[in-house]
C-alpha cells in the first residue's frame, strides 16, 4: 500500500482536521460528476479505505455535464423523477423542500418540490448534486480524509503492481504525480464520436445549449427526436418566441419567420411518461433467477429469453399480445412489430394520442401493462448480456436493444406539449432519414443533410444524438490506454468496441496490476452494457466497485505475490517507462 502524498489544493475539504492521516487505502476518483459522487458515497463506507482524492477537471464537482448550468437551459427537463433517483444524504425531493422559494421560483418547480413523481430542470438536478457532494465530502462521522482537486486535468493514469500512480495538471498550471492504492475512473461525457470536427469533443453540442449559437439561422437541423432533440428545439423556440396556455392548451407565438427539422433513423418521437406503481410488482416469469439459469454463453440463448419474455408479457397484457400478433414474433421482428404504429404514420398525430393516453395513466393510477413490463424486463436482460454469445449480442443490438433504449427513455408530459406548439405553430416539422444519410458541411458554413430522396441545406445544425461507444484509443491517459489498447490487439478485439470490464468493472482477468483501476467511465462501457448511462446505473455501479474494495482487505507489501507479478511480465508484452518502471500491456 502506498503512503500518503498529499499535494495541496485549491479546494481542500476533509472530515477529519489536516494534521491527522488514518492507516488505510487512498482511493483516487477521477471525474466528479454523478458516478463519481455515486462512487463517493459509496466507498466512505469502505472501513479500510482512509483517504479520498477527487480530481475534477470542472470548477464545479457534482453535475457532471448532463446536468451542468452551464451547458442546460431552465427548460431542459430531466426524464427521471425523484422518486427512481437512488439517495445520497437526501432525496431529490427532500432536498427540494428546504431550498428557498425564490430559488425554486427561479426554476420553476415552487409548486411541484415535493411531488417526487413531477420531472425537474436539469440544472436542478445539478444543483442537488452539487449540494449533496459537498455534504458527503465533509461529512464528520465519515472518519475519513477527503481531498478535492477542481479546475485539474489527469493526465495519465498507471497501473502497476500493488497499486497506481494518477499524474495531474492542477488549476495553476503546475504538475504533480501521486501513489493510490486505487483509481475510479468516473469520467463521463464528450466526445460523440462525429466524423466531423466541428461537431466533436464539445460539450454544447451534446446538451441543450448548443441552441445558442442557431438562434439567428433561419433554417436548424437537429440530429435526434429524442428529449435531447426536443430540449435543443425548445431552447431554440425560446429565444425566439414563447409558449404561453390558451385554453388548457399550450401555445407556440413568434415574429420571425423560421424554422426546425428533427431528423432521425425513424424519425419518430419517444412516448410520454406512462404511470407505474412503486415499488413494482415483479415480475412471475421473466425474472432474474429463470434469466441467469437460461444463459449459457452459447446462440441461441437470446431466443430462449425471448421465449421468457413472451409468455410474461402475454401473461401481463393478453390483448396487447394478440394485438401485435406477439405469438409468432421472434427475438429479431419485435422491434418492427414495436415501432410500426409509429413508424407507419404522423408522429405529431401519434405524439397528440399517445400523450392523452399517458396523462390518462396518470390521473387513474393505471399502468399499461405491456409497457411496464418491457421497462422491467431491460432490466433483466441488462444483467444477462456481457454473457451473451458475439452473434446473439450483435441480434440484440439490432433489435429489442432498440425498444428497451426507446422504452426506458419516455419524456415529460410537457416536454411533448412544447413539441405539438411549436409544431401546430408551423416551426417544426419531422424527417425519417432511414439507416444511411451523409452530413456534409458547405463550403458558406452551412450544412447539407442527405438521405434519398431527402435533401436539405441548413444554415446551423444541433447534434443531439445518443452518446456512442467510445473508442479506447481516445481514453484521455496515455499509459492506461497504451495498456488497453495493446491487450485489445493481442486478443483480437477492435478498439471502438469499448471496454468490457468484470463486475467489479476493472479488468483483472486479463492482467492482475489492473484489478486496481476501476473503469467506471460511462461513454467507454456502452456497447456491453448498452443501459449504464442511467443516474440508477450510476449507484449500482458505485455500489459494486465499493463491494470489490471491501472485500479486499490490503494486505502488506511484503504479501505481494511478486513470483506470480514477475511470470505474468516474462509471459507477456511489456514497456518501461521513463522512471524505470515496468509496465505490463
Amino acid at each position: 500500500m502506498f503512503a500518503g502524498n498529499e499535494k495541496s489544493s485549491s479546494s481542500n475539504a476533509s472530515s477529519l482536521s489536516p494534521g491527522v492521516r488514518p492507516a488505510g487505502q487512498r482511493v483516487a476518483i477521477v471525474g466528479c460528476g454523478a458516478s463519481g459522487v455515486y462512487a463517493l458515497h459509496a466507498i466512505l463506507r469502505v472501513p479500510h479505505v482512509s483517504e479520498v482524492v477527487i480530481f475534477e477537471s470542472d470548477d464545479l464537482p457534482g453535475p457532471g455535464l448532463p446536468y451542468h448550468p452551464r451547458y442546460n437551459d431552465r427548460q431542459a427537463l430531466a426524464n427521471i423523477a425523484g422518486f427512481e433517483i437512488p439517495p445520497l444524504v437526501e432525496s431529490l425531493n427532500a432536498w427540494a423542500m428546504r431550498q428557498p422559494v425564490s430559488r425554486l421560483r427561479d426554476w420553476g418547480i415552487e409548486d411541484s418540490a415535493a411531488d417526487d413523481r413531477a420531472f425537474f430542470p436539469r440544472i436542478v438536478l445539478g444543483a442537488w448534486f452539487a449540494d449533496q457532494f459537498a455534504l458527503i465530502r465533509s461529512d464528520p462521522g465519515s472518519g475519513k480524509f477527503v481531498i478535492t482537486h477542481p479546475s485539474t486535468e489527469v493526465t495519465d493514469i498507471i497501473a502497476l503492481p500493488g497499486g497506481c500512480h494518477v499524474s495531474y495538471r492542477c488549476a495553476d498550471g503546475s504538475l504533480a504525480d501521486e501513489p493510490f492504492d486505487r483509481v475510479i475512473v468516473a469520467t463521463g461525457y464528450g466526445s460523440n464520436g462525429s466524423q466531423h470536427p466541428k461537431m466533436d469533443h464539445d460539450p454544447e453540442l451534446l446538451t441543450g445549449k448548443a441552441a445558442a449559437s442557431a438562434v439567428q439561422a433561419r433554417s436548424i437541423a437537429i440530429l435526434g427526436t429524442s428529449l435531447s432533440g426536443i430540449d435543443a428545439a425548445v431552447s431554440v423556440a425560446m429565444a425566439r418566441g414563447h409558449f404561453q396556455e390558451e385554453n388548457g392548451r399550450l401555445r407556440y407565438s413568434t415574429d420571425d419567420s423560421w424554422r426546425m427539422v428533427m431528423m432521425s433513423r425513424r424519425g419518430i418521437l419517444p412516448e410520454a411518461d406512462f404511470w407505474f406503481p412503486y415499488p413494482p410488482p415483479q415480475p412471475h416469469i421473466f425474472t432474474h433467477e429463470a434469466v441467469d439459469s437460461h444463459v449459457d454463453g452459447r446462440d441461441g440463448d437470446l431466443d430462449r429469453l425471448f421465449e421468457l419474455f413472451v409468455a410474461e408479457l402475454t401473461l401481463r397484457d393478453p390483448d396487447h399480445a394478440r394485438r401485435i400478433d406477439l405469438s409468432s414474433a421472434n427475438a429479431d421482428n419485435f422491434a418492427d412489430r414495436y415501432f410500426a404504429p409509429r413508424a407507419s404514420g404522423d408522429p405529431i398525430a401519434y405524439a397528440r394520442a399517445n400523450l392523452a393516453e399517458a396523462i390518462g395513466t396518470h390521473a387513474s393510477q393505471q399502468t399499461s401493462a405491456w409497457r411496464h413490463t418491457i421497462l422491467q424486463a431491460h432490466e433483466i436482460f441488462g444483467a444477462v448480456l456481457p454473457r451473451f454469445s458475439e452473434a446473439d449480442f450483435g441480434r440484440f443490438q439490432r433489435g429489442l436493444k432498440q425498444v428497451f433504449t426507446d422504452n426506458y427513455a419516455a419524456v415529460p408530459h410537457l416536454s411533448i406539449e412544447r413539441v405539438l406548439a411549436l409544431a401546430d405553430a408551423g416551426v417544426l416539422q419531422f424527417e425519417r432519414l432511414g439507416p444511411r444519410y451523409r452530413i456534409d458541411p458547405t463550403q458558406d458554413g452551412q450544412w447539407c443533410i442527405s438521405a434519398a430522396p431527402f435533401r436539405q441545406t441548413f444554415d446551423a445544425l444541433i447534434d443531439a444524438r445518443g452518446q456512442q461507444t467510445a473508442a479506447i484509443d481516445t481514453l484521455p491517459f496515455p499509459t492506461l490506454r497504451l495498456q488497453l489498447c495493446a491487450a485489445a490487439n493481442a486478443e483480437g478485439e477492435h478498439w471502438g468496441n469499448g471496454l468490457s470490464p468484470d463486475s467489479d468493472f476493472t479488468m483483472a482477468p486479463r492482467d492482475p496490476t489492473w484489478g486496481r483501476v476501476h473503469l467506471c467511465a460511462l461513454p467507454y462501457l456502452l456497447t456491453d452494457r448498452p443501459f449504464v448511462q442511467g443516474l440508477i446505473e450510476c449507484a449500482q455501479m458505485a455500489n459494486a466497485v465499493a463491494r470489490a474494495i471491501s472485500a479486499d482487505v490490503p494486505a502488506d507489501q511484503d504479501d505481494i505475490d511478486l513470483k506470480g507479478m514477475l511470470q505474468h511480465l516474462e509471459n507477456g508484452p511489456t514497456i518501461v517507462l521513463g522512471n524505470g518502471a515496468v509496465v505490463s500491456l
